[in-house]
């Protein structure tokens, strides 16, 4: 802990790298974890996670694509983030420094916690965005006005989102397994912001909070290394089981909030 409060004391900039273990402390499953949402969906539908989160089944069974989808909006949008969010924000504004999230989550709770939206890039897209379902007659993509709630009570009638411009099916602009039809605009515009924040960082004490992302999915990891390899940044690894890094990098066996509020206690 008196390492990480001098890392932070001589740190120009912090990069919070988040996987879904962050929002466990919000009330919300993990994916893979105890309890996790792909077991309990698979045991639900009878169907492996990659027959039922990908974009083909938003075409051939939209019922079921936007029910599993609309469900996890609505708790979302119910949700609200938990205390570690706003540790975070203090530390940011206690020691002055530059930040950025990377996320694989698309629940938005960063934006919601206060984060700002340029300051985030999220890996996996957004449940806040809609796009066409079908790319060969439109590439609109848009921002979802319409509550959860209503978006779901219309589901459950047999009325699902559709495209503006071609009235034909929409789904949500998030990267589902087997997708070769997601719009990459927000993405990469997203990219774009990180970039420029490495740019004006170069040189500089980066560290990274990688919190409750584990080894399976490697897109938050894969940024970890990034920034440790090509960046020089110092490592704290935040996750119950899986909190193992080489030193003189630092994993702690907790979860988000537990870590974050005992980090907080030595600040």
């Amino acid at each position: 802990m008196e390492i990480i409060k001098q890392w932070l004391e001589e740190a120009h900039a912090i990069v919070i790298n988040a996987g879904a273990g962050m929002g466990r402390d919000s009330g919300l499953a993990d994916y893979r974890g105890e309890g996790g949402q792909w077991g309990a969906l698979e045991t639900e539908t009878g169907q492996s996670i990659f027959e039922v989160v990908n974009p083909q089944m938003f075409l051939d069974n939209p019922a079921r694509a936007w029910g599993v989808f609309l469900k996890r909006m609505v708790e979302y949008e119910r949700t609200t983030p938990h205390e570690g969010f706003q540790i975070l924000l203090k530390w940011i504004k206690k020691y002055a420094l530059d930040y950025f999230v990377l996320t694989s989550n698309i629940d938005g709770h960063f934006q919601k916690a206060g984060f700002a939206p340029e300051n985030v890039r999220e890996l996996h897209g957004s449940l806040a965005y809609f796009q066409s379902g079908h790319l060969e007659q439109s590439s609109a993509l848009w921002r979802n006005e319409v509550p959860a709630e209503t978006l779901l009570a219309q589901a459950e009638e047999g009325i699902f989102p559709l495209c503006p411009d071609t009235t034909l099916p929409a789904r949500p602009n998030v990267y589902m397994f087997r997708d070769d039809t997601y719009i990459n605009t927000i993405s990469k515009e997203q990219e774009a912001f990180f970039q420029t924040f490495l740019e004006r960082n170069a040189d500089k004490n980066i560290v990274v909070f990688e919190i409750g992302s584990g080894p399976h999915v490697q897109t938050v990891r894969l940024k970890t290394r990034l920034l440790k390899t090509h960046h020089g940044a110092k490592i704290v690894r935040i996750n119950p089981k899986d909190f193992a890094v080489k030193p003189p990098h630092i994993g702690i066996a907790e979860g988000a909030l537990k870590a974050l509020k005992d980090i907080d206690a030595i600040l």
